[in-house]
């Protein structure tokens, strides 16, 4: 004989309640099946990316683009006299420059580039002339740290290290590069070391527009300025350290944002100071050919 519960029929049970049968069951299934569906939709969604994506390693412009970016500069200094009992002397001091690029040219290993450069309030008595340049399609490196900051890649052929990293066709997100510094000379050098790290993928909006980008965090550990005291009189013990973010566009290496913050601390007897220098760029036109 076939039981109500095996025809997909309600049965009753002892105290009243009801049983569904097998189709009330595929339906539960399925919607617990699509649920489940949509939750791993809306995790993709969200979850950053993974490690593995990858960028190429190139300065890709074309011939005929127009760049127009804004940076803002801001110093702060702070002294504190123990010794004295003195308050803390602070102050600040900021300005704002705008840095227009016009790629007119081309061939193997250069672009030629056009760069104008306008300050406010104005730092130089004329204004500067406009400047022709040859940027190397390799130097797309300059772009992984905001203008101002150490020059860790200069003179990168003397280094192993760093260039082991710019021999990479490509980099992937979750990578880190820990790049040994020790720039300058004896008479006036920076030692330590700086870490890049390959954050992830990100779409960025600037006035210019959205673009995709690799995410560069920049840090360091602490950086150690020396001199001879032939050229500039350093504190002994004086120290930097690094902290920022830039954004590089995916296939181009274009900077599309960067900031960065330096800090600079003094601990002489008695006597200790800090400076901070805070730098972004952004860029905000854009003129494709």
């Amino acid at each position: 004989m076939f039981r109500q519960e095996n025809l997909g029929l309600p049965v009753s049970k002892p105290n009243g309640q009801k049983v569904t049968g097998k189709k009330h069951d595929r339906k539960l299934f399925a919607s617990i099946a699509g649920l489940a569906v949509v939750l791993i939709v809306l995790a993709a969604l969200f979850i950053p990316q993974s490690s593995g994506s990858s960028i190429e390693l190139s300065l890709n412009y074309s011939v005929g683009e127009h760049m127009v970016y804004d940076s803002t500069n801001i110093v702060t200094n702070q002294m504190i006299n123990a010794s004295l009992s003195l308050p803390g002397i602070t102050n600040t001091q900021s300005y704002n420059s705008t840095l227009t690029l016009d790629v007119i040219g081309s061939n193997t290993e250069n672009y030629t580039v056009n760069e104008t450069i306008a300050t406010s309030p104005n730092l130089f008595s004329h204004p500067l002339p406009p400047l022709t340049l040859n940027v190397s399609k390799a130097s797309y490196y300059n772009n992984f740290i905001a203008p101002g900051g150490p020059l860790i890649f200069y003179n990168s052929s003397s280094n192993p290290t760093i260039s082991a990293y710019l021999a990479q066709p490509t980099v992937k997100v979750g990578d880190v590069w820990k790049i040994p510094v020790n720039t300058g000379n004896a008479s006036l050098g920076l030692t330590g070391e700086v870490t890049l790290t390959f954050a992830g993928l990100q779409d960025v909006t600037v006035p210019a527009g959205t673009y995709k980008t690799m995410r560069i965090e920049v840090t360091s550990d602490t950086l150690s300025l020396h001199s001879d005291d032939s050229i500039i009189v350093t504190p002994d013990g004086m120290t930097l350290q690094l902290n920022g973010t830039s954004y590089i566009e995916q296939g181009t290496c274009r900077l599309i944002k960067a900031d960065l913050t330096q800090l600079t601390t003094t601990n002489s007897p008695g006597i200790g100071s800090t400076s901070t220098l805070y730098t972004e760029k952004t860029l905000v036109e854009y003129t494709h050919p």
